[in-house]
């Protein structure tokens, strides 16, 4: 009798901490990196992966309200991971993300001011933000400090779920991906200055073409329009030279998948960004 009942104790103990592991990250109830880095121990997806939710995760590092993709040592940011379900109502999401130094895989800056839902866990000297608990928003917002200047590149890595909400992994789904950082200082880059230029993009959402109007005064002769995904890797580019007063540009997104995107608007000098989402 005392044999069953110290089993079903055990079987219930495993089943409490699996559930609340699912809930409330993994590197607080686990102790382990899912975020699909180097140093990483697995990956969300090995237990979260038979759901039909098909999402995306999104990784940005916003500068107040725009994303950049450099970044200046000590400067304060706000890092924001989304997680875009491509079909159905997902219960909740969860997420985990680190940044870490492209070569060393040192922990890079730091995060603070964790807000409500949201914790920050330190494993083997290195930070990572986690959701405490299962979210109804699937958009979380972290704030970041910056590393010293000479640190170099920089990657942050993210894993997103979209999670049916009973509290198991079955009929989840997992999605990771990375974004990556360059110093600003170690590259004479000048992005952290913002074009004073006025910049819309309609239709937003778009489905096939999205235009880009760009209106004010534009000291440089040459304007380039970039259309970026959540890595920061250039999908479009074209270039405007001697650029009018007013000046419009469409990009065609038809063959881009669904998810969010940025449109860059840059003088070779300063630059401004605006989200747009397919």
């Amino acid at each position: 009798m005392k044999k069953s009942v110290l089993v079903l104790c055990t079987l219930l103990s495993a089943i409490w901490i699996a559930l609340s592991s699912n809930a409330s990250g993994a590197a607080q109830n686990q102790g382990t990196d899912r975020t699909g880095s180097p140093i990483g121990d697995s990956y969300c997806g090995d237990c979260h992966g038979t759901g039909t939710y098909n999402p995306t995760v999104e990784i940005a590092m916003l500068d107040g309200a725009n994303p950049v993709t450099t970044y200046v040592p000590g400067k304060k940011y706000t890092m924001q991971v989304s997680i875009v379900a491509g079909a159905g109502t997902p219960g909740g999401y969860g997420y985990q993300a680190t940044v870490l130094n492209a070569k060393s895989n040192a922990q890079a800056g730091a995060f603070s001011a964790a807000p409500a839902g949201q914790r920050i866990v330190t494993l083997g000297g290195r930070q990572y933000a986690e959701q405490s608990r299962r979210s109804t928003s699937n958009t979380f917002q972290m704030p970041w400090t910056a590393p010293a200047a000479g640190t170099g590149d920089l990657k942050v890595y993210a894993a997103g779920m979209a999670v049916n909400g009973d509290g198991g992994t079955g009929r989840d789904n997992a999605v990771k991906a990375t974004l990556s950082l360059i110093e600003a200082t170690s590259t004479g880059l000048t992005s952290n200055r913002i074009l004073s230029a006025q910049i819309k993009v309609f239709p937003n959402p778009a489905v096939e073409l999205a235009r880009v109007e760009i209106e004010g005064s534009l000291e440089n002769e040459q304007l380039w329009v970039n259309l970026l995904d959540v890595q920061g890797r250039i999908r479009q580019s074209k270039k405007l030279q001697q650029p009018a007063q007013t000046a419009q540009v469409d990009l065609n997104v038809k063959a881009l998948p669904k998810g969010q995107y940025w449109v860059q608007v840059s003088d070779g000098q300063r630059t401004k960004t605006i989200s747009l989402l397919k």
